[in-house]
């Protein structure tokens, strides 16, 4: 269970840095379509969602079909990854910047050490 947990923190923090980034367009896509949270706040789809952190972490691919497998809903799927709040909350919250994990590929720093 320890894997699943820090991969989830992993899927989240990456969620947010791309919240971060595409706030303006996102702000506008929510005007309408949004999804109220646990938290009062609202988020994105849960199709957006689900797409954004599949693309930004490859290996939540190899998941997804078993979780879709024993649940196609969406909203369900969203909250099982701990993706269920509002990201501009979190962000708002926040009093310092993103890391970067030094074992990850990041765009501007080129890819990660080599396994």
């Amino acid at each position: 269970m320890a894997f699943f947990e820090n991969f989830t923190q992993v899927i989240r923090q990456k969620w947010l840095d791309y919240v971060q980034s595409n706030r303006a367009w996102l702000t506008l896509q929510m005007q309408q379509t949004s999804v109220r949270t646990p938290d009062g706040g609202r988020r994105p789809s849960s199709f957006l969602v689900l797409g954004v952190v599949n693309a930004l972490e490859p290996k939540l691919s190899n998941l997804m079909v078993p979780f879709y497998q024993l649940n196609s809903d969406e909203d369900a799927l969203v909250e099982v990854l701990g993706l269920n709040f509002d990201p501009e909350m979190v962000l708002d919250n926040t009093d310092h910047p993103p890391t970067i994990d030094a074992n990850e590929e990041h765009p501007l720093l080129g890819d990660g050490p080599e396994m």
